[in-house]
């Protein structure tokens, strides 16, 4: 099967921007031969310059918008930080421990693989024939690099974002483990007292609760004891009722939260733009007094 390539169908494509900031710089036509050579070489280094400028300025953005604060990713980090705690094995082994850090390393290895062959396979194939063609005909090598900048900007630039993100991550997990390792009597005891309210609030079976000193070379997490009671309703009527008002009440409250903090984020925004419009955008303004002799007044 031949292998097609749609440019309008890849994901980077909501993301523009164009990758040449400023005119073209012209390069005189007429002199000598010694002249030409030097010309060239700089069209192919003023090119290349433009087409960096805007991959570092779109990467910045990227990794901007990724660690700016708003409200939705705010609750996004909670939600994850909830999930993982609700299903985090008390009884991990240290040989468990080393395999999770494992995957995450290889994952973030994946991660930087991307980036570099990305980043190599646009430099090879596209920014080093335009730039070559720059020496011969600049105006069809700026039409060129416009062209390889957009697409090239929006996928470096997303990897480079998503390998910031992975590494954070990697970074918590990394630093919870070492701390659950070095603590993990403490950290069992407070996952134990969490436990024993929900058996207070009916939540829990005090059955499932004492697996985790009992049995503690068998998985135990807050989920598989919320499983086991639910299981463990003897009327068919019951538990039916009880594990889908258990399931809708996490996916409900899940996408309520990120409905308000989302009104919440295009509130703030929408007065911020108000704002501006009344008043106008922020200004510093730094005023320098005239002391030279010839506009001093007597």
């Amino acid at each position: 099967m031949p292998l097609s390539l749609s440019l309008g169908s890849l994901s980077s494509r909501s993301v523009r921007s164009s990758s040449v900031a400023g005119g073209v710089r012209r390069i005189a036509t007429t002199g000598t031969a010694e002249q030409g050579n030097l010309e060239g070489l700089a069209a192919v280094w003023d090119i290349t310059k433009k087409f960096g400028t805007s991959l570092m300025s779109l990467a910045f953005n990227a990794i901007k918008a990724l660690i700016s604060f708003d409200f939705k990713k705010l609750w996004g980090q909670i939600i994850s930080g909830a999930l993982f705690i609700w299903n985090f094995d008390w009884n991990i082994t240290d040989a468990a421990i080393d395999a999770q850090i494992q995957q995450a390393e290889i994952a973030l290895a994946a991660s930087k693989g991307t980036l570099a062959g990305q980043s190599l396979g646009f430099g090879v194939c596209g920014l080093a024939p335009a730039a070559t063609i720059a020496v011969f005909n600049q105006p069809l090598a700026l039409y060129m690099m416009k062209e390889l900048g957009e697409e090239a900007a929006d996928e470096i630039a997303a990897s480079l974002a998503n390998l910031v993100s992975l590494q954070i991550q990697q970074v918590a997990r990394v630093g919870f483990f070492t701390l659950f390792r070095n603590h993990r009597s403490l950290f069992r005891g407070a996952a134990r007292v969490f436990a024993q309210a929900m058996v207070l609030a009916g939540q829990f079976d005090q059955a499932s609760v004492d697996k985790m000193n009992k049995k503690r070379n068998e998985p135990w997490t807050f989920s598989n004891a919320k499983d086991e009671q639910i299981e463990g309703i003897k009327d068919p009527v019951g538990r039916a009722y009880w594990e889908n008002f258990w399931e809708e009440f996490q996916e409900s409250c899940i996408e309520a939260g990120f409905i308000v903090a989302g009104a919440a984020d295009g509130f703030f925004a929408a007065q911020k733009m108000s704002n501006e419009s009344v008043f106008g955008t922020e200004r510093i303004i730094e005023i320098e007094p005239n002391r030279s002799e010839d506009e001093a007044t007597p």
